[in-house]
């Protein structure tokens, strides 16, 4: 390999390695796929603000075996649980022992015990989504047909140092109004009236 075919290869990987890095934000798009960039959408789903620093992939996807990838981009996994839910820690286990890399959100608070019902129309926990089909309460059977049907392997493929994301809520937690800010005085009189 000559020396320009070389910079040229070390400039091409530089320049793929600073892109996520420069990403400001991580979400979903309407077809379930992750994104990165600095504008999410207005349709967004799971918009995360990645701050200045964010911890390391435990393995890149494309280190994943094929058919696990086509899974988890045709159909990602949802789980919804609460803390106090029986049922909601053999949801997880059955999905971890399968090996379904999974995103977990949280229904902690009435504003994310509001939210889940918006976007499942669910009562109960724990609540799965698989691509786009929703399933409310366990049912070790109905949810390994789910995954079967959405082309999930039936054993663990993933590697050993996988790790699974920290569950978070369901509802963006809410920031307190500056002093002074004109938005926030004028909603308040608002806000105390529909109380």
């Amino acid at each position: 390999m000559n020396k320009l075919h070389t910079l040229a290869l070390i400039a091409l990987l530089a320049a793929a390695a600073a892109g996520p890095a420069a990403a400001q934000y991580r979400w979903v798009d309407a077809d379930g796929r992750v994104n990165y960039g600095d504008r999410p959408p207005p349709d967004a789903k799971d918009v995360r603000s990645l701050g200045t620093t964010r911890p390391p992939p435990a393995a890149p996807a494309s280190a994943l075996p094929f058919e696990l990838r086509r899974a988890i981009e045709r159909a990602p996994v949802v789980l919804y649980t609460a803390p106090d839910c029986q049922p909601c820690a053999p949801a997880a286990a059955l999905l971890r022992e399968r090996g379904v890399p999974y995103a977990e959100r949280t229904v902690t608070t009435n504003e994310d015990l509001q939210e889940f019902r918006r976007m499942t129309g669910g009562l109960r926990l724990p609540h799965v989504t698989v691509g786009n089909v929703s399933q409310n309460g366990f049912s070790q059977e109905i949810w390994q047909s789910l995954l079967d049907a959405a082309g999930y392997p039936k054993g663990s493929m993933l590697p050993r140092s996988y790790q699974w994301a920290a569950p978070q809520p369901l509802a963006p937690a809410k920031t307190e109004p500056r002093a002074g800010d004109a938005t926030a005085a004028a909603a308040a009189p608002a806000e105390k009236v529909a109380r």
